[in-house]
């Protein structure tokens, strides 16, 4: 039994004298790193609330039929550009025709009878003013632009039938646009004709200054907002049906920022790192709205911290300012 113990003891003693023989090195962390790091600050900023809503002309017509007649041509696509008084479309007019030659003829004949005093005066007006309707029924088979602009619907094809009142054509100015963004009654208060709005226009990345240029008095029962219409200044350009967002200012609130270039990316994760007790501390942190060069952190830093700016570094990784 005893010679059984003494083999045992051996064993477990041999065991770790391997163990402590053969247990890795602690890591090596290399040499400092020198960085340059500001402090987390705590500051105002202005809080806004995003107004979303459509893009749309500042100006556009819509083109209808004044008689009832088929489309005989066609002039235009959709897209196309157009200038004011260009022609859209030519319906049939060989009915109007021949009622405008029978009243030119009669108005000859009746003028030359009020020459010769062979007809009065009242006659004579009347076959004029019938020969000056024929005339402005005539011209109603023609159908032109009301404005400079672009065709952004076609609502016809040759050979349809046009009614009175039948919209044909939307012609939308090219060089002024606006967004028509709803706000909520609670907020309408705030919004007041030329104040100047950051709008940003998702479809092309930009964001232009907009001011307000009207105020829809009455609020939509079903969505309690107003429409406001804020007219745009873009570089890039626009077109009708666009998304929207603008910043509609309402006041001030506390906010952590950090310098922009701090805040790093890898995949999913935002996160910076942190200056602390000699060692870089890689912090996940979560986001807000961006400011000039800085960004806002609404979680994952305190005000005070040393963030990182300057200098490549990893977890853990020993650092000097």
């Amino acid at each position: 039994m005893k010679t059984s113990r003494l083999l045992l003891t051996s064993a477990v003693a041999l065991a770790l004298g391997c163990s402590r023989h053969h247990a890795p090195p602690p890591p090596e962390t290399g040499p400092a790193v020198r960085v340059q790091t500001v402090p987390v600050q705590l500051r105002q900023l202005a809080d806004t609330y995003d107004a979303v809503g459509t893009v749309r002309p500042k100006t556009s017509a819509t083109v209808a039929a004044k008689v009832m007649a088929a489309i005989r041509e066609v002039a235009v696509r959709t897209g196309d550009r157009v200038t004011a008084g260009q022609v859209l479309a030519q319906l049939d007019d060989r009915d109007l025709r021949a009622e405008y030659d029978r009243a030119e003829a009669d108005f000859d004949r009746f003028r030359a009878l009020l020459d010769k005093q062979a007809a009065t005066r009242a006659e004579f007006e009347a076959v004029q003013a019938r020969y000056q309707v024929a005339g402005t029924m005539l011209s109603y088979a023609t159908l032109t632009a009301p404005l400079t602009g672009v065709v952004a619907q076609k609502l016809c094809e040759a050979g349809d039938l046009a009614a009175p009142g039948q919209p044909l054509f939307v012609i939308e100015q090219a060089d002024a646009y606006r967004l028509e963004a709803q706000v909520p009654d609670r907020l309408a208060g705030r919004v007041a004709v030329g104040q100047t709005w950051p709008v940003t226009v998702d479809a092309t990345g930009e964001t232009c200054v907009g001011t307000v240029a009207e105020v829809v008095p009455a609020a939509d029962p079903a969505s309690r907002s107003v429409t406001v219409k804020v007219d745009l200044a873009c570089r890039q350009p626009l077109q009708s049906g666009l998304f929207g967002r603008a910043a509609l200012p309402v006041g001030q609130r506390p906010a952590l920022h950090v310098p922009a270039n701090a805040v790093r990316e890898r995949g999913q994760l935002t996160y910076v790192f942190v200056a602390h007790e000699g060692q870089a501390r890689m912090r996940l942190v979560k986001t807000g709205k961006k400011q000039d060069d800085a960004v806002e952190i609404l979680s994952g830093l305190q005000a005070g911290e040393q963030v990182i700016v300057a200098g490549d570094v990893a977890d853990g990784q020993p650092v000097t300012p």
